[in-house]
């Protein structure tokens, strides 16, 4: 093999679960759907039970307990069937999802019963769906007997409580993007927003991680939130190079904010990210299972108030679930907690905590990884949270 996996006890124990819950949800074959956007987050439910994916592999699922997983990636199917062992029929599909969905379930003798398709309803950061329009007509077509049902909440609720080989691996996901982080301490005079960006990219790939990945960083004075589009301005003493880090491995994401200034920073901004810091340890205390999101983001906001001393805000998001894509509980707002406050969290659900405060007209965050526990989250993170300041004259 050549590529990482998971256990196929890990694999083993998916398979049961998924086919435990399709029988209550009288669910007969689930179809999970081949999409890379949004750095492959709306490919989980497809990787989730076959195990591939990664550096922008196509891979339609399709599923049925008696029967197991097929994967149906673009092209390239000899390289998986070696590099992996979770999935023994893998075929190229060419991208034509409605025609391998045919082929395979009539390989099994369905006809008529209830298929699951994930990503027929709204995701977090998708609301439309994610199921191309032609392969759902093209589904019906060829079994027009079959009730096509919504399956993307419940894939959403099979994959938000994380085992323990889960967890460690955004662990490790998250040992990634610290190192990620590190390189903005080798930064010169001359560089540009694209070295940060390059250099952060070469440690991902070194350290074992994999593309896509997920960086939305910045630079400048007095800046408090990142980019998508890493830029070409030459840094500049002074400049704070804030945003988002993901490491990624194995298609788990460990996201992290750590901010950086070019130089001493100001002492309100040092002052602004201990406040920020102090919030983070309070909240990731909160996050035990059984906790509303109402008590939650109650206790950032008492946070905010105790640390900052009356001077400083709260802003959001506080917190949103990560893991191998789009997860639930949703982004955390105060939006969002007035929708759903009793939602409770579980023990196992794996959240990026990056609480945003304005302190005295400065902004400052900071942000790790957090899994629910018993008793207190646990922080994923080793690295110090604190504020990097670079040596820069």
């Amino acid at each position: 093999m050549s590529a990482p996996t998971l256990s196929l006890a890990e694999r083993d124990r998916r398979h049961r679960v998924v086919a435990e819950r399709m029988a209550q949800a009288h669910l007969d074959v689930l179809v999970l759907p081949a999409s890379t956007a949004r750095w492959e987050q709306t490919m989980a439910d497809s990787r989730y039970l076959s195990g591939i994916g990664g550096f922008g592999t196509e891979t339609l699922t399709v599923f049925q307990p008696r029967h197991g997983a097929t994967a149906y990636v673009f092209n390239r199917a000899g390289y998986w069937k070696h590099a992996q062992d979770w999935t023994a029929d893998i075929r190229d599909g060419r991208n034509r999802w409605a025609d391998n969905v045919r082929e395979r379930l009539g390989e099994i003798g369905f006809s008529a019963g209830r298929i699951g398709i994930s990503g027929l309803g709204a995701l977090t950061r998708n609301p439309d769906g994610i199921v191309p329009h032609r392969m759902v007509m093209g589904i019906k077509e060829a079994f027009p007997a079959a009730e096509l049902v919504d399956a993307t909440g419940f894939m959403n609720q099979v994959r938000a409580v994380k085992s323990a080989e889960e967890i460690a691996v955004i662990e490790r996901s998250t040992a990634i993007a610290e190192a990620m982080a590190a390189r903005v301490t080798g930064l010169k005079q001359g560089d540009t927003e694209r070295t940060i960006y390059a250099a952060m990219i070469q440690t991902l790939l070194v350290e074992g991680g994999e593309l896509p990945a997920m960086l939305l960083l910045g630079t400048g004075p007095n800046l408090d939130h990142g980019s998508f589009f890493a830029g070409t301005r030459r840094l500049e003493a002074g400049d704070l190079v804030v945003g988002e880090i993901e490491g990624r491995y194995l298609g788990y994401s460990g996201q992290i904010v750590r901010p950086a200034s070019l130089g001493r920073a100001s002492q309100t901004y040092r002052d602004a990210v201990e406040i920020a810091v102090a919030c983070f340890n309070d909240v990731a205390a909160a996050l035990l299972a059984g906790a509303s999101l109402a008590a939650v983001l109650g206790c950032f906001k008492d946070a905010v108030r105790r640390h900052g001393r009356g001077r400083a805000e709260a802003l959001y998001p506080l917190m949103h679930a990560r893991g191998l894509g789009d997860e639930v509980p949703l982004v955390m707002s105060a939006e969002d907690i007035d929708a759903a406050p009793e939602i409770r969290l579980e023990a196992g659900m794996a959240f990026v905590l990056k609480p945003r405060i304005r302190y005295d007209g400065v902004s400052a965050q900071i942000g790790d990884m957090v899994v629910v526990g018993e008793k207190s989250g646990r922080r994923l993170g080793k690295a110090p949270l604190a504020l990097t300041e670079v040596a820069w004259g």
